[in-house]
Parts: C-alpha cells; sequence; structure tokens
C-alpha cells in the first residue's frame, strides 16, 4: 500500500508538471500570435497611411476618425484550441497637416480556450517617417557633437497645408503657434558617445543606433519647459536607422561655364539648356569646375542645376562679402564632390534674417563623394537656410547665427552658439515618398500603456 501511494504521489506530480508545461507551451504559442497579430495591425496602418500619400484622396474605409486620430479594429480571429483575438490599432494625427512623423499604435488580446481566464496582450508603438533624404534635422552615419556653448535645435513648418503655392511661414522664435520642440537629431552609430549634447538644447528628439546620447552640465534634451542637464526619455530612441545612399547629378544636357565661378555672376544665362520635361522640367542645367568667390557674388535669379566637377575644391567662400545669393522665386541645386568651405558673407537664401530667410527647399547641395571624406564646412553670424546631403561628408557647423533646414552627413560637429531650426516640411521632399517605421518599440509596462497616445486605444 506504501509503494502504490507512493507511485500515485509521482504520477500525480508528473501529471501536474505536464500539465503546467503543456499550459505554458500554449500560453507561449499564443503570445507570439498576439504580436504576430499586433505587428499585422502596424502593417493595416501604414499602408492606408501610404494609400493616403499616394493618392491624397484616399478614403480611409473601415476605419473610424476620431478628431486627429484614425483607429481601426479587428475582431473575432480564430486561433488554435478555440483560443480567439481581437486587435485594434490607432493612428495618432493621422492627417497630412502632421507630414514630418507618425505614431501608430497597436493593441492585440487573445482570450485563451480551454478554460484559461488570463488573456494575453501585446502593445506595440512605432514612430514613422517620410522616406525622405531630409526626414530629420541633423542626421550622421557616425557622430554628432555639440560644443558649442549655447547652440540649441528646435523646428517649424515652412509649409504647414503642403501646399507649395501658397506663402511659405517664415521661423518665429517669439510665436509659440510657428516655433516647436519637434528639432530632431540622429546617429545610426551604436558607438557610446554617439551624440554628445554638451551644453546645447535640444527642444525635439534624439535617436541612435544603439547607445544613450550624453548631456553636459548645461544641456538638455525634452519638449519646451525642460530643464538643463535632463533627458526626456519619451524623446529618446535607440534603434534609429537611415539610408546613407550616394547621389548623382542628374541625367540630361548641361551648358558648360568655363572654368570656375570666380567674378560678380549671374545665373542662369540666357544661354544655359532649360530641361524641358521631367522632374527637372524648367531648371537650367549648367556645368562648371567649382565656385570660388573671394569678395565676389554669384547670384541665383532661376532655377539652376549646377555640377561642379573639381574634385578636390567644390566651394569656396571667403572674403567680408564672397556670397552665393539665390533670388525670391529662384532656387538651387548643386552636385559637387570637392571640399565646401562657407564663409564670408556666406550663402544667402533670399534674405538675412529668420523673417525674411527662403525655404531651406529652394537650396540644395548634394555631396557626390562616393569613397574617403569630403570636407564641408560651414561658418558665420547670419542666416543660412539650405538642405545639405553628403553621406561622406565631415560637416562642421561654426557660428553664431541661424542656421535651417536639414543636414546629412558622416559626422557633424556644431561649435558656437548656432540655433538649428529643422523645417518639418522637408519630411514631405518627394511629393509620394511613403512612410518608413524609424523606431519600434514594446509596451509592457503599466505607465507606458497610460500615454495619452496609448489611452486612445481604450476607446
Amino acid at each position: 500500500m506504501l509503494l502504490s501511494a507512493i507511485i500515485a504521489l509521482s504520477l500525480t506530480s508528473y501529471m501536474q508538471l505536464s500539465r503546467t508545461a503543456l499550459t505554458n507551451s500554449n500560453r507561449s504559442y499564443h503570445q507570439n500570435a498576439s504580436m504576430n497579430l499586433a505587428e499585422q495591425g502596424i502593417e493595416e496602418a501604414l499602408y492606408a497611411l501610404n494609400q493616403d500619400v499616394a493618392s491624397g484622396t484616399y478614403s480611409w474605409t473601415g476605419w473610424t476618425i476620431n478628431g486627429a486620430n484614425a483607429q481601426r479594429e479587428w475582431t473575432g480571429v480564430e486561433l488554435l484550441q478555440g483560443s480567439t483575438a481581437s486587435y485594434r490599432v490607432l493612428i495618432y494625427n493621422y492627417a497630412a497637416a502632421n507630414p514630418a512623423a507618425k505614431t501608430i499604435i497597436s493593441r492585440c488580446r487573445v482570450t485563451l480556450g480551454g478554460g484559461e481566464t488570463a488573456p494575453i496582450e501585446k502593445w506595440v508603438r512605432v514612430t514613422c517617417r517620410k522616406a525622405s533624404k531630409f526626414a530629420n534635422g541633423l542626421v550622421a552615419r557616425n557622430a554628432i557633437v555639440f560644443n558649442g556653448n549655447n547652440a540649441s535645435v528646435d523646428s517649424w513648418n515652412s509649409d504647414p497645408d503642403n501646399n507649395p503655392a501658397t506663402p511659405p511661414v517664415a521661423y518665429n522664435a517669439s510665436d509659440s503657434t510657428i516655433r516647436h520642440d519637434l528639432g530632431s537629431v540622429g546617429s545610426i552609430s551604436v558607438t557610446v558617445g554617439s551624440v554628445a549634447v554638451n551644453n546645447a538644447d535640444i527642444w525635439g528628439y534624439v535617436s541612435t543606433g544603439g547607445a544613450a546620447p550624453s548631456v553636459g552640465s548645461g544641456g538638455l534634451i525634452g519638449p519646451f519647459g525642460t530643464t538643463a542637464r535632463t533627458i526626456d526619455p519619451t524623446r529618446v530612441n535607440t534603434d534609429f536607422t537611415a539610408n546613407f545612399d550616394n547621389v548623382a547629378a542628374p541625367a540630361g544636357s548641361y551648358s558648360t561655364y568655363s572654368g570656375a565661378i570666380t567674378g560678380t555672376v549671374s545665373l542662369p544665362r540666357t544661354s544655359d539648356t532649360v530641361m524641358g520635361t521631367g522632374t527637372y522640367a524648367g531648371y537650367h542645367m549648367i556645368q562648371a569646375d567649382s565656385i570660388n568667390l573671394n569678395n565676389t557674388v554669384l547670384t541665383i535669379t532661376g532655377k539652376v542645376v549646377l555640377v561642379l566637377t573639381n574634385a578636390l575644391t567644390g566651394i569656396d567662400i571667403t572674403g567680408g562679402s564672397g556670397e552665393l545669393a539665390i533670388a525670391a522665386n529662384a532656387a538651387l541645386q548643386v552636385y559637387v564632390s570637392g571640399d565646401i568651405r562657407i564663409a564670408g558673407k556666406g550663402l544667402i537664401n533670399v534674405g538675412t534674417t529668420d523673417a525674411t530667410a527662403g525655404q531651406p527647399l529652394n537650396c540644395q547641395i548634394y555631396g557626390t563623394k562616393t569613397s574617403g571624406v569630403q570636407s564641408i564646412q560651414v561658418a558665420g553670424n547670419g542666416v543660412l537656410s539650405a538642405a545639405v546631403y553628403a553621406p561622406n561628408g565631415s560637416l562642421k557647423i561654426n557660428g553664431n547665427g541661424s542656421v535651417m533646414g536639414s543636414f546629412v552627413a558622416n559626422d557633424i560637429t556644431v561649435v558656437g552658439n548656432a540655433a538649428f531650426h529643422y523645417d518639418e516640411s522637408m519630411a514631405n521632399y518627394g511629393g509620394t515618398n511613403p512612410f518608413r517605421i524609424s523606431s519600434w518599440k514594446e509596451l509592457t509596462s503599466a505607465a507606458d500603456r497610460a500615454t495619452s497616445e496609448a489611452a486612445a486605444l481604450n476607446w
């Protein structure tokens, strides 16, 4: 009888162990299923967003529009062993009036069959941005270092209605409806200190490829109102990715400017080739050796694509009055593989103040160097409004004035007291560029699930 009792106890324990293992295995399977469905919700949201981008007239069929948010729910999803699931997704600020970034949150709940009462839930939040070269403010493959005393980063939207036909909105630091805390700084490097905010104020977001950003005694990362030496964790992510594709000058027939552009001159000339169709329709296509302005001025009076062929020195603006000036209603795209130095009066995009500066997209500089380092130095005390894309560029911004637009390089150093203003409208450059995921996070804590965005999933 004693032996039978021992065997019975052993069998009971073994059966209980088997049942526990089966329960754990079942819950593990359904946890994976719930995550898959949560990500399915993200895919559905991305599809809807990109359909809206592609057509501009997407009907949002099946979606419920609740103020600034779009939301949708799928129910009755059948799983194994009598389990069912539902998942719901919310696009926070879905409308095109906020083109720079979108937040998507997806929540899946699995109700288990077989008498189990505790449901399984998975919550996922992603941030997605337009797949534009200028979807962020300052972006580097390697380090971004702020060594200035009072450097700052913030943002504004020069084209809030996403309509180039309406007059652009000028940056205004004293107008809270124009100035935003959506400045964005990103490095894909996984190295510690890849973003070093020594004494700068980053009114916005910082993203890295792995390591947390560092902040000095006078620095901060966060929304307006954040105090010094503070990092708002909701404004930092460490899974940032970006592409640094090489870029080449557009194909076409070019007029030739003999030698380097050195004297006081205006472009385009009446003899310069005009592209008839396509993306560059109406642009004058010009090829020159380089731009070398020493107390001289190059004025752009129309739409110009300028290709500089000198592989050593591409742009060199020096002297007290050396200046590359872009007139109102004009636009310039420069493709250059040589080094760039902008000093003197520098680059004047329409006006010399924040209120009169032209839109950054009217002055685009593309570094075409495919190997080695392309040195890019920007210095001055005025206003530089431009878009710079140089995947192999080593960019140094040194000055006390305003720098606005978007800058992409291999590495970026900001010294002096420069104030950088990201133009949010640049995320829309390219028109139908799709949204792509820039950060992903599973929401596991009650605090994460109680944020204003996530709480909207409880409708």
